[in-house]
């Protein structure tokens, strides 16, 4: 399957008037995020893009009714405030608003991991478990982490969404159709091809006999889905319902 359209990296929304913020920002959280620059901030007019998953703020100080009104245009970012001059009653503030501060200067570990923190709530906010495990099989939704018997296996990006999507839902079955629809082969004639394909490379890695999986299970004519999740390392029960190896 098409790696690209399984690709998404968090995006950063910078509104600040100073670009070398936005560069500095850029070098702490590397290739893995996109960095996007906006212009100052203001509460009626926020010059920047219509989504982001974080918003970083920069601010004199903190202002509760500017951070209010960040959320509004961006409802569905963390917000993380940028301050010069924080002072205790307003951070203590902006936390019970959900927002997160930052007092300038920073260092890089820091705003890394207010970055972090963002992205795990972003992560909470979708219902979706943070671990699936299946006998020696751990993965980390979160991180995108597979490891079997304490040992860490590399995924190509297509296998690691489609792990990701199906753990998500383990014990359910997810349709083709929207699996494909998800990785950009909607009505695509290849769109099957390309998916069993995927599907044979991630047993490989995951399945103690790929031949006969135990893990990654087809529901013949409909979809695929994971096991259920499993407590016990030393076994990987067999599902009872009917699956085939294609």
């Amino acid at each position: 399957m098409d790696a690209q359209v399984f690709e998404r990296r968090t995006s950063v929304l910078v509104l600040t008037g100073e670009p070398g913020l936005v560069r500095l920002t850029r070098s702490i959280l590397g290739p893995d995020r996109r960095v996007i620059a906006g212009g100052p901030f203001e509460a009626n007019s926020l010059a920047g893009p219509g989504q982001a998953d974080i918003v970083v703020v920069d601010l004199h100080a903190i202002d509760c009714d500017a951070l209010a009104a960040a959320q509004r245009a961006y409802p569905s970012a963390a917000v993380i405030a940028l301050c010069a001059e924080p002072r205790e009653a307003d951070c203590i503030a902006a936390l019970e608003m959900g927002a997160d501060y930052l007092p300038r200067p920073f260092s890089a570990t820091d705003l890394a991991a207010r970055v972090r923190v963002g992205e795990l709530k972003r992560f909470a906010a979708t219902g979706r478990p943070r671990f699936y495990r299946n006998g020696l099989l751990a993965f980390d939704l979160f991180s995108g982490k597979l490891s079997i018997d304490g040992q860490t296996v590399a995924l190509a990006p297509s296998e690691l969404a489609l792990l990701a999507h199906l753990a998500g839902q383990a014990g359910f079955v997810v349709a083709y159709e929207r699996l494909l629809a998800d990785a950009g082969f909607a009505g695509s004639p290849r769109g099957r091809a390309a998916l069993r394909s995927c599907v044979m490379h991630l047993r490989r890695k995951i399945e103690p006999d790929p031949l006969h999986p135990e893990i990654l299970l087809a529901e013949i004519g409909v979809g695929y889905r994971l096991a259920s999740p499993t407590a016990d390392p030393s076994r990987r029960p067999r599902d009872c319902l009917p699956n085939d190896p294609q």
